[in-house]
């Protein structure tokens, strides 16, 4: 074995089973120099490259398609024609010889990385490689999100004083649609496939914080200043609407509550919402 092969075959797919893990299971085809730096300097500059040229010439996503097939059982016809010729192309004569021809390598490098490939798509790889990236979001999925959020809404008089209300809303949401809800999350699951169901769950509950929001917003800005009753009663209103309005971004309603009270017209009893159960806490100040 040359002096590039610093590492063994089963060592170099080690590495690249990491980077799937981490990074999802297209990041080989999709980054495939992001992965040649990231290999660079780990292993021998040659074999970074040589490994760059085999996911070039797509020969990852081949020994992956012949992995897979040659564990599926029942397969549909069209799959077992393809499961015929993947079943050969994972043998390793088969694969060296692929390599070879499709990225102009030598027998020794060839055979080097025909191994590698067989090994890092060998069975129990190919499950944790299926089953790792996004683990998070199919657990965000699969589970009910509350949610509840105090503040107030205050403003001053013309005579100087502070008027306003303060306010609890305490809402259950469920993910309906997970294909919308990618959308509303942004590059999150792009840049970290593997981000926890908690790091997910901040971001919604973000947009559910800006609804709030903005409900408070709208209906400030459209108050006549007759009644901070109706100011109050409006926001109740708006507030569901809004929220039911994620619909459209994947997430349903399943739970509304919201109260509202002036300052001076605190209930005796205390607040309807325990303070303690609450995760966040937002106050708008509006400018005269």
């Amino acid at each position: 074995m040359t002096k590039e092969m610093t590492i063994t075959p089963e060592e170099l797919a080690d590495r690249l089973h990491d980077i799937i893990s981490e990074k999802g299971p297209d990041y080989l085809s999709e980054h495939p120099l992001s992965v040649y730096d990231e290999l660079k300097d780990k292993i021998s500059p040659a074999l970074a490259r040589a490994v760059h040229c085999t996911i070039l010439a797509d020969i990852h996503s081949d020994a992956k398609t012949a992995a897979e097939a040659k564990t599926k059982k029942g397969a549909k016809q069209g799959t077992k024609t393809k499961a015929k010729k993947g079943a050969k192309n994972l043998s390793p004569k088969s694969l060296a010889a692929d390599i070879r021809e499709r990225c102009l390598l030598n027998d020794e490098t060839a055979d080097f990385l025909a191994a590698m490939y067989r090994e890092l798509f060998a069975e129990s790889n190919l499950g944790e490689c299926q089953e790792s990236p996004h683990k998070g979001f199919r657990e965000l999925c699969a589970e009910e999100i509350p949610h509840s959020m105090i503040g107030e809404l205050s403003w001053e008089n013309e005579e100087g004083d502070e008027e306003g209300f303060s306010y609890g809303v305490d809402i259950v949401c469920v993910i309906q649609d997970p294909d919308k809800v990618k959308s509303l999350l942004g590059k999150a699951l792009e840049d970290n496939p593997s981000a926890t169901a908690e790091e997910l769950r901040s971001i919604i509950e973000e947009k559910l914080n800006d609804t709030i929001g903005a409900s408070l917003d709208d209906c400030y800005d459209n108050w006549d200043e007759d009644s901070i009753n109706d100011l109050m009663d409006d926001f109740e209103v708006s507030c569901r609407e809004k929220l039911e309005q994620l619909k459209e971004n994947g997430i349903k309603l399943l739970k509304y509550e919201c109260n509202a009270s002036e300052f001076e017209d605190e209930p005796d009893d205390g607040p309807v919402f325990d303070e303690d159960d609450w995760r966040s806490l937002v106050v708008w100040k509006k400018a005269e």
